[in-house]
């Protein structure tokens, strides 16, 4: 009798201690979770930042006034436009 009051005892033990550990790790688990959702938000915000300041940036009249002060570029008079075309196309 004392050696099944033993076994029982030692299963009961490794049971808690099973329980007590899967509850650990699903706990710590769970927090890494809350975590990435965290920086998956903060990331889904940056890149809605990044595709506002690209529009912006890629808008006509911010190149041509930075070709115009940066580079001195200008548009060039309509006397000095040729167009060529290619003869024989479709």
């Amino acid at each position: 009798m004392n050696k099944l009051n033993a076994t029982l005892l030692l299963m009961a033990v490794f049971s808690a201690w099973s329980v007590v550990t899967s509850t650990h790790v699903s706990r710590k688990l769970y927090s890494d979770l809350q975590k990435e959702t965290k920086s998956g938000q903060q990331l889904e915000v940056e890149f809605g930042q990044l595709q506002l300041e690209q529009s912006t940036w890629g808008a006509h009249a911010v190149i041509e006034k930075a070709a115009s002060t940066r580079l001195d570029m200008h548009t060039p008079d309509p006397r000095q436009i040729q167009v060529i075309t290619a003869k024989g196309a479709l």
